[in-house]
């Protein structure tokens, strides 16, 4: 969906500099302008869920939290300045400039949203496994398997950087994810067969 919306603008904005009469009349320019600054709203508004995520993640490191906490304000700040710009333009050439740093400067969807989502699970995940060994009859060895493959995972996760390449971002992403996934089938799997034991 968000791929046929961005397509879409993308179109949009390709007709408003293909035909400058058209947009110089101002209301398809000013229709096009009011589509970018609806799409920085939505995004201004995933930050702020971030950020409330952060607020309610009891096991997530105080590092981690700091250094994501840090991302989100400083994609607000900047988004909150573009969407001032992009009201003020007066062009079809500036809107789509303004409609592409949206995009590839920050990444909101595809990389900030997952890098908070993703923190929290692998840093709960670990303060789990970390309980598990104090069962009885847990089987350290998984577990420390476990440990050991979600080691280094967030602050990976955190060094990416957004960029043109979408594709790109979402697969180093998606490495992580699985990783964190894997874990938290084993850790299940090892709560469920210790319990209560």
């Amino acid at each position: 969906m968000k791929r046929v919306l961005a397509a879409s603008l993308a179109a949009t904005l390709g007709v408003l500099l293909a035909a400058s009469p058209v947009a110089a009349a101002g209301k398809p320019l000013d229709v096009v302008k009011k589509a970018v600054i609806t799409r920085i709203d939505k995004r201004l508004d995933a930050l702020k869920k971030d950020s409330a995520a952060l607020d309610k993640a009891k096991h997530l490191q105080a590092a981690h939290k700091q250094t994501l906490q840090q991302l989100i304000d400083g994609q607000s700040a900047e988004l909150t300045k573009l969407r001032a710009k992009t009201e003020a333009e007066t062009t079809a050439e500036a809107l789509k400039a303004d409609a592409r740093s949206m995009v590839v400067d920050y990444r909101v969807f595809i990389l900030t949203g997952p890098k908070v989502r993703l923190s929290i699970v692998i840093d709960t995940e670990l303060a789990a496994a970390g309980k598990l060994h104090d069962r009885e009859n847990a089987d350290d060895a998984k577990l420390d398997a476990v440990e050991k493959s979600l080691d280094g995972k967030v602050d990976a996760l955190l060094a990416i950087q957004p960029g043109p390449d979408g594709d790109a971002i979402r697969a180093q992403v998606k490495t992580i994810r699985t990783t964190a996934k894997d874990a938290r089938a084993t850790l299940k799997a090892l709560n469920k067969s210790t319990r209560g034991k």
